[in-house]
């Protein structure tokens, strides 16, 4: 393999993965305990915001293949302490506080578009975006 093939191969690692939205996407809103909120910004990126998460300060579990709403308002919503608010974040990721911060923004339903890596036709946030209970 010459040097240019090899340095494209090397090049095309640092690429990086566009994660697939599906436009058919629709909000879960089955739950007893928790009402869907709406999209709002991650607040990691915010400047002033000291890198904090627009849920911080709970616990958070990430299911990469595996996780649904019903998943993440279930790990929220049990145990020894029963957070206020549950998010989703990049398909397989579960945010769960007491307190949504208050720089973060409420978004369009649309921005938070990325299919839950679980059910592929409910909503899990997106980049930088929690769909939130």
């Amino acid at each position: 393999m010459g040097p240019s093939v090899s340095l494209l191969l090397q090049l095309l690692l640092f690429i990086p993965i566009v994660h697939a939205t599906n436009a058919t996407v629709s909000v879960y809103d089955e739950s007893k305990k928790y009402k869907y909120d709406g999209c709002y910004n991650e607040t990691t990126q915010v400047p002033g915001s000291a890198d904090t998460r627009a849920l911080g300060g709970g616990i958070e579990e990430s299911l990469p293949g595996q996780m649904t709403v019903p998943t993440c308002l279930a790990f929220c919503g049990n145990g020894n302490t029963e957070y206020r608010y549950a998010g989703l974040e990049w398909s397989r990721e579960c945010w769960c506080a007491q307190t949504l911060s208050g720089i973060a923004e409420k978004l369009d339903d649309t921005a938070c578009n990325y299919p839950c890596e679980g059910d592929n036709t409910t909503a899990c946030g997106g980049s930088l975006k929690l769909t939130d209970w």
